[in-house]
């Protein structure tokens, strides 16, 4: 019965047996206007719904149709940059997904099995991943790592790894997933910028930048531990008169070249730099003063050997300019002032020679 009525009877004092209360209910539920458009709008929003839910059906088919196709394509262009691995704690291969063939050229099924170092190169960062590789063993979560991998044919490639820890019910770690992303060409284009801003581009040899960082380091751990060094500043003579009359291309190969026969001088830990066109300078390290004369002499010799035999018809010689740590600098522009002042003290008295600063 409606709440209102049943109020209103009780209100009334009206006592009514049980049988009339339902035929009462039941016949206000049948004229009840409200009650006929609740029913009629529940059976038109029950059509309505069920248009809506086979329309959304259809749709909701062809977005996951559109949906997969996506992924696949997604799956179809990653296979050349990602691949998926599992290994056990013995660091052994469980897994590994078929795109390490267009990665790595390995078939996935010969690579199950074996020990994930079996791939390494003998590069420095694989060093830190192997370290890195135990600790999640451990059940550490590390950030991804670079590992240098040998490819099938022979090449090096790089790889970001990412790899973390699967536990058992007692948090214990079972073994290692992990996905490898391929990043050489972007790694070997840092390696190559990284090198060519401390290296100058000719000559493989340090530039002016990277020979001030070294000298900087000689300087202090010279004060440190009470050393001495020498640096000789080199300046080829006539050497503008190669590329006038026989042109910059084989001016370029002539430096390469008179690099190549400077190195032959060098010990250990000693440098060597060009800081110009046709300037370079080398740091004789850990000596003491009084063996610049002998080491000029013999640098002298050697240089002018190695000319004569190559390029004898250039007639192209060298001013030396020698300045010692401390006595003649004790910071790096000091130092190269003080060389380059003997070296020109040597160009205005005949040049082939060397100054002592």
């Amino acid at each position: 019965m409606h709440k209102l009525l049943q109020s209103q009877l009780k209100k009334s004092g009206i006592t009514v047996d049980k049988k009339f209360l339902e035929l009462i209910n039941q016949a206000y539920i049948d004229f009840d206007e409200d009650t006929k458009l609740l029913k009629s709008s529940l059976e038109i929003s029950s059509d309505e719904m069920r248009a809506l839910y086979y329309n959304l059906k259809k749709t909701s088919q062809i977005e996951l149709k559109k949906s997969e196709n996506r992924f696949n394509r997604l799956v179809h262009e990653l296979r050349h940059q990602y691949f998926f691995y599992t290994y056990n704690k013995d660091f052994v291969f469980t897994y590994i997904s078929d795109s390490v063939k267009d990665i790595l050229g390995y078939e996935a099924k010969n690579v199950v099995g074996t020990h994930f170092t079996d791939y390494y190169t003998d590069e420095d960062i694989n060093i830190n991943s192997i370290k890195l590789s135990k600790r999640v063993i451990q059940g550490d979560k590390l950030e991804p790592r670079i590992v240098s991998i040998y490819h099938q044919n022979g090449d090096i490639n790089y790889l970001e790894v990412d790899s973390y820890p699967i536990f058992d019910d007692n948090k214990e770690v079972i073994e290692v997933e992990g996905i490898a992303k391929d990043i050489t060409e972007q790694y070997t284009t840092q390696l190559e910028l990284a090198y060519l801003s401390n290296h100058d581009a000719l000559t493989g040899l340090m530039n002016r930048y990277s020979l001030y960082n070294q000298l900087e380091y000689i300087i202090n751990d010279s004060k440190r531990n009470h050393k001495n060094f020498s640096l000789f500043y080199i300046d080829l003579d006539n050497f503008k008169l190669v590329n006038d009359t026989l042109g910059h291309h084989e001016g370029d190969e002539f430096l390469k070249e008179f690099s190549k026969s400077l190195t032959k001088n060098l010990r250990q830990n000693d440098i060597l730099a060009r800081i110009g066109g046709d300037e370079f300078v080398l740091v004789y390290t850990d000596i003491q003063p009084n063996n610049n004369y002998t080491l000029a002499q013999k640098l002298l010799k050697n240089i002018n050997n190695e000319i004569a035999q190559k390029y004898k018809r250039l007639h192209i010689s060298v001013s030396i300019g020698i300045s010692s740590y401390p006595k003649d600098g004790e910071t790096v522009d000091e130092l190269l002032k003080s060389a380059d002042i003997a070296m020109y003290a040597i160009k205005q008295n005949g040049k082939n020679n060397f100054g002592i600063y």
